[in-house]
């Protein structure tokens, strides 16, 4: 079967612009710089790509893809409270590594990433192919609180890790107090309210009778 030259192009550009974006800044990388850097015509970069930010969202897909979602995966623990805190915790961390990571902390740059991060359907679409069907087990398990909208939750949880990695300082001075905080505000407010022993009580009577 001869090779797929669109598909073939689209990857040598992404490869390029990954390249490019350890040299520059998210804010100085061109259309040209990619396209001079791949040994194309910048027309050809807008057969694949809407523009600069449709090209970027594609490089946080593709990290997300690659080196996010399988470490994820692997973890494959049973649905818990704590098992939703290691997800959460492992994916802060792995986002950490990210090339363009330091990129998003720039105050220079960083709305503009959030803009981005949050108004692109690529993003929305690769966040809530990992994360519903996760949340769907979790609630079928008995974990989650019923009747959540999974899609608002996958935005939610996007949005609170984004907060926490652009500002690292604000609510946690380390790692401790970040996964305190996590279990205490954004797990607990997720997972069902554990039965107190008066609420067992009260509904072991009513099963009796």
């Amino acid at each position: 079967m001869p090779p797929d030259e669109p598909s073939q192009t689209r990857a040598k550009i992404l490869e390029v612009a990954a390249s490019l974006l350890a040299r520059f800044t998210v804010s100085k990388l061109t259309m040209e710089d990619v396209a001079r850097a791949a040994g194309i015509a910048r027309q050809t970069i807008y057969k694949h790509f809407s523009g600069k930010d449709d090209l970027l969202a594609e490089l946080f897909v593709q990290q997300m893809e690659v080196n996010q979602y399988p470490v994820l995966r692997k973890l494959n623990d049973p649905p818990s409270p704590k098992a939703l805190l290691r997800l959460f915790m492992t994916e802060l961390n792995l986002a950490r590594s990210y090339a363009l990571f330091n990129e998003v902390l720039d105050p220079a740059v960083g709305p503009r990433m959030a803009e981005l991060v949050f108004s692109s359907p690529k993003m929305a679409q690769a966040r809530e192919s990992f994360w519903v069907p996760l949340l769907e087990q979790y609630e079928t398990a008995g974990v989650l609180r019923p009747g959540l909208d999974h899609r608002a939750v996958v935005r939610w949880i996007t949005y609170q890790e984004f907060w926490l990695l652009t500002h690292p300082t604000v609510l946690c001075e380390n790692d401790a107090e970040l996964t305190d905080y996590i279990r205490e505000f954004v797990i607990a407010a997720l997972v069902r309210e554990p039965a107190s022993p008066t609420r067992l009580r009260r509904q072991a009577r009513k099963a009796k009778a």
